[in-house]
């Protein structure tokens, strides 16, 4: 093992020690040593365990990287950012999803309205008005 994989190694165990579940460690362990990309890494970590898990995992990581890092830590410390921006990229992309289904509800919603008050509006002898 060369000296830059030992600085390397130590890096990562400051970084993970600790995270719960061991799976979630595990995982963060592969993709902080460049064994595995980060969005790998998060969609298994959501395959292992809930969203508010994988939050608290990837947040402690980066808070460390933050609070605790050594110059010697950069490489680690990029993949950590890497892995932040990844997550924060695929949480937003989950919330436009979100999003748009509810938007779709919406407008689901306001047809089946629409259409509730013409059949009303039919059933009456009133007059159409359409929107």
């Amino acid at each position: 093992m060369s000296s830059r994989t030992g600085l390397e190694a130590e890096a990562i165990n400051r970084l993970t020690d600790g995270v719960q579940p061991p799976v979630m460690r595990a995982i963060l362990v592969q993709c902080l040593a460049g064994d595995i990309a980060p969005s790998a890494a998060i969609s298994r970590m959501l395959a292992e365990g809930p969203l508010s898990t994988v939050r608290g995992a990837i947040d402690v990581v980066t808070e460390r990287a933050a609070s605790i890092s050594r110059a010697s830590d950069m490489l680690v410390h990029d993949r950590v950012d890497e892995l932040t921006q990844v997550f924060v990229e695929k949480m937003a992309a989950l919330v436009d999803v979100g999003d748009a289904t509810k938007i779709s509800s919406a407008a689901k919603a306001a047809r089946e309205a629409r259409s509730a008050r013409s059949l009303e509006s039919g059933d009456r002898g009133e007059p159409r008005v359409s929107d």
